[in-house]
């Protein structure tokens, strides 16, 4: 099983992490609901230094069944889901090269993504138990057609999502937007591109990796994904078409 390797991590490294670790709080502390900040509170995250792996194991451990895994590049979606699935939550080791694109990631996920940007929802039962639950159907349904489907979904929420909190104020909640500053902007100015979280809308919206989503999807509170996972059980995952290059992995 591939591990950290964190001795292996450089003084620019460490840098890097602090630069954005500093910037990303300091900017998103109006821009994201409270829910964030209490898992980041609770992973015990520092500004100067990488986290390790197995520290923050022991702090999941504390309230959570999860396990994070390391992983040396990002995994497939299938391979992500199969993992949700026993309560795993795979994490990339590898940091962004350069503090000159601390806050750009252009699409590609880096341990900065996985660790900051989207941990700290784990702890917030609605967000783990909508990860397991979407893995647990993935195992229920293998096809490359539901695998796009569900994780077209985990995308819109998990990756570009937007959340009301507690006043109203719609705020940042996906990945993507939590730890690049210019993807973060453009969600927050372009209202008109924000489009209630209903599920059938979501699953008929595709994702491209590394391009800026055509629709925002805004969730009402965390129980909307309750609410979305309850319905596919019920309903079942509907037919999508495969996006050209999925259709040519398949084939």
């Amino acid at each position: 099983m591939y591990q950290q390797q964190y001795h292996q991590y450089t003084i620019p490294q460490q840098q890097i992490w602090n630069i954005l670790y500093t910037k990303r709080v300091e900017a998103l502390v109006n821009q994201v609901a409270q829910p964030f900040w209490q898992g980041l509170q609770a992973l015990e995250l520092k500004a100067y230094f990488i986290p390790d792996f197995q520290e923050l194991n022991t702090r999941l451990k504390r309230t959570l069944d999860w396990e994070l895994v390391a992983t040396e590049a990002p995994l497939r979606p299938a391979a992500v889901l199969a993992r949700w699935s026993k309560h795993k939550f795979p994490a990339i080791t590898t940091l962004r090269l350069h503090p000159d694109a601390d806050l750009r990631l252009q699409g590609h996920q880096d341990l900065f993504s996985d660790v900051f940007s989207l941990l700290p929802w784990l702890f917030q039962p609605a967000v783990s138990d909508f990860m397991f639950r979407l893995g647990r159907l993935a195992q229920q349904n293998k096809s490359p057609e539901a695998i796009e489907v569900l994780w077209r979904l985990a995308q819109h929420v998990l990756g570009n999502g937007l959340l009301r909190d507690e006043e109203g104020k719609v705020t940042l909640m996906g990945a993507n937007l939590l730890s690049n500053a210019p993807e973060a902007e453009s969600a927050l100015k372009k209202e008109d591109s924000w489009k209630p979280a209903v599920l059938e809308e979501m699953l008929a919206q595709p994702v491209k990796a590394g391009e800026a989503p055509e629709y925002y999807f805004v969730l009402e509170s965390l129980s909307d994904l309750t609410s979305m996972v309850d319905q596919l059980g019920r309903e079942g995952l509907p037919l999508v078409e495969l996006p050209a290059e999925i259709q040519l992995i398949a084939g």
